[in-house]
């Protein structure tokens, strides 16, 4: 696990850690923030598909793992391409369940909020929002700065998990 934290590293993160899945909060209101929150959920786009999912089914798929790697950051687009990266490593390493979870943010103008195919249909994965997962208790119960900004000048801590299995 140790070789993923070091990527992370690589790949410009502020930090990463291997956490089990009892270190990550679900609290389904995230989802009160995911449906009624975002401006991505009323556009019906790539981003926001729950795949006929439920609630109970996604803390379920997560819990199953025994590893997940957290990673940190200030960048969203740089998040988005490590978490693939990671997932894309690992799932080579023989994890063949290895998964990201991480809002999309690989394009500077997102194709698929524009009317427009998605270029990356494969690379999107869900948010962790979308999957209940309170980043904010999770961030901040493992030592790491997660707060509300009160600014566009504050310094944003992003947080994308990859399943390791």
């Amino acid at each position: 696990m140790e070789k993923y934290i070091d990527l992370a590293k690589e790949l410009k993160m502020v930090n990463a850690m291997i956490i089990s899945p009892q270190q990550v909060f679900f609290d389904i209101r995230a989802i009160l923030k995911c449906r009624w929150g975002c401006e991505d959920f009323f556009q019906k786009t790539i981003r926001c598909h729950t795949r006929a999912t439920t609630y109970e089914e996604r803390v379920e798929m997560v819990k199953r793992y025994n590893h997940i790697l957290l990673a940190h950051s200030h960048d969203a687009r740089e998040l988005s391409v490590a978490v693939l990266e990671i997932e894309r490593t690992a799932f080579l390493d023989g994890y063949y369940f290895a998964f990201a979870i991480r809002t999309c943010n690989l394009c500077k103008s997102c194709n698929a909020k524009e009317g427009s195919p998605c270029p990356f249909p494969d690379k999107v994965r869900p948010c962790d929002q979308s999957f209940g997962i309170d980043v904010y208790k999770t961030a901040r119960n493992l030592g790491l700065p997660c707060e509300v900004l009160q600014s566009r000048d504050d310094i944003q801590n992003r947080y994308g998990f990859v399943l390791l299995d």
